[in-house]
């Protein structure tokens, strides 16, 4: 790969640091998106040179996946056995968030591919279609970290008249790694933890989470 990215260096009259900045930037965030503060570049540099970028991450075990129109760019693994376990309350609020991604768009409610909504909803949601307690305070905030970190939300300020109540922005990163099946999951799930074979249908599609049960 050295000797590749020495030819698209030379191609390109960049650095070779730009290249080895955006693909450390991807391994460790999965996603890019030019819409998103800070990884503008990122996505650009992916966009402009995909034939290095898909060959580099091939060798690594994961596919290149660009959606120009959305403008966003991200890696997913190859193998099944690279996808990683989510806890069942990350993988449920996954779940209702492609949900609320789905009928945002049904109704037109998006903008480059986000869309909005706020953290009372996401709560009011999860507990009527999941039929649970909301996770304490701690705990709901290092869920939305840990999506945030992977580009699945963009979380922004919270609201003058509520300081607890967040604006969320919800990306098309969702639909990549909540599939339709998750969906019907979600709504069959009646609040009872799901037994092993469950969990293994709700494993979902990110690479680099480190977050196994």
């Amino acid at each position: 790969m050295l000797r590749e990215l020495k030819k698209v260096v030379e191609e390109s009259g960049k650095d070779a640091q730009e290249f080895q900045q955006t693909a450390n930037f991807i391994l460790a965030n999965q996603f890019a998106s030019a819409y998103k503060h800070g990884q503008r570049k990122h996505y650009l540099l992916i966009e402009s040179y995909q034939e290095y970028f898909e060959r580099l991450f091939d060798a690594l075990g994961m596919t290149l996946y660009i959606n120009e129109n959305e403008r966003l760019a991200g890696v997913l693994p190859i193998q099944k056995e690279a996808f990683v376990r989510l806890k069942t309350d990350e993988t449920l609020f996954l779940l209702v968030l492609r949900q609320i991604y789905e009928e945002k768009i049904e109704n037109f409610e998006v903008d480059n591919g986000f869309v909005a909504t706020n953290t009372h909803t996401i709560l009011d949601r999860f507990v009527q279609l999941v039929k649970r307690e909301i996770p304490n305070e701690t705990r709901f905030k290092d869920i939305l970290a840990l999506f945030s970190r992977h580009g699945i939300i963009i979380r922004g300020k919270s609201y003058e008249e509520d300081s607890k109540n967040l604006m969320i922005n919800i990306t098309p990163v969702v639909r990549l790694i909540v599939t339709e099946a998750y969906l019907r999951q979600l709504e069959s799930f009646n609040g009872a933890d799901p037994d092993e074979d469950d969990m293994a249908e709700l494993t979902t599609e990110t690479e680099n989470t480190g977050t196994q049960e």
